[in-house]
């Protein structure tokens, strides 16, 4: 029987573009036989108070659910096997930076996805933070159980 990880699954939503990759990687790893999707922790899945910023945006400006969100976030990280970030290198979420950075700090394996044929430089310190570099074509048959430092040939910045 194949082990199946839970992951973190970071990811940025806020344009049509982040939300259309968004939707390509769920149906991806959904799929994949080592990660154990339906226990693993989505962000969107998991806002304070459960309330859904895409219908009140007005919550983003409101400290308690930036708060309350903030620890539901970190305690996923914490409860996650893996942190598996869907990263637009052209496109840089500050709050994937600090997830990453995070799970980095805390030891947490984190294999960032990147678009096929991505050319877009990556910052320096992303880089060699994350365990293993892979592109969306390849996470629905990834084995999350085998991983290795693996950066690619990537261009920092």
């Amino acid at each position: 029987m194949t082990k199946q990880n839970t992951v973190y699954f970071a990811c940025s939503w806020f344009s049509e573009e982040e939300q259309k990759y968004m939707e390509q990687g769920q149906k991806a790893i959904s799929a994949n036989p080592t990660v154990n999707w339906p226990d693993s922790y989505r962000p969107l899945d998991h806002q304070f108070k459960n309330i859904d910023v895409v219908k009140h945006p007005e919550a983003l400006s409101d400290p308690l659910w930036q708060i309350g969100t903030f620890q539901n976030d970190i305690t996923g990280i914490d409860k996650s096997d893996i942190i598996c970030g869907l990263f637009l290198p052209h496109r840089a979420d500050p709050g994937m930076s600090f997830e990453y950075g995070y799970a980095y700090a805390t030891h947490k394996p984190i294999v960032s996805v990147i678009p096929d044929n991505s050319k877009a430089e990556i910052n320096l310190m992303l880089i060699p933070s994350v365990t293993s570099y892979i592109t969306i074509s390849e996470l629905a048959t990834f084995d999350f159980n085998q991983l290795e430092y693996n950066i690619r040939p990537l261009t920092a910045y």
